[in-house]
């Protein structure tokens, strides 16, 4: 199985953080419904700076987790109110050990 990524960088207003967490939440109830996984990070020396992270496998099927239409709407909720981020996709890198899933 090969693991997928969606990473997000997006800034925040620092008076908007309390409508932005409850947004997040949005986005994360619909990963985790359709299968998938959420994480938010704050940059540590940087309170408005934030990394969002969608992880999904190939058991989720052809669709990528990120085109899923509870996860869409909800990341395109996250663009119209705060600004799109920048995104960018990955995919797990082989160990090295001739195993991808190790």
């Amino acid at each position: 199985m090969t693991r997928r990524l969606l990473s997000t960088r997006r800034l925040v207003p620092l008076d908007r953080l309390d409508d932005y967490f409850d947004d997040w939440q949005r986005v994360r109830g619909a990963a985790e419904a359709a299968g998938g996984r959420a994480w938010l990070f704050r940059g540590a020396g940087h309170e408005d700076h934030f990394l969002e992270f969608i992880e999904w496998g190939d058991e989720h099927g052809p669709t990528p987790l990120p085109d899923d239409a509870a996860v869409a709407a909800a990341r395109l909720h996250l663009d119209v109110a705060f600004g799109p981020g920048h995104a960018d996709d990955w995919e797990e890198a082989p160990s090295g050990r001739g195993r991808e899933d190790a």
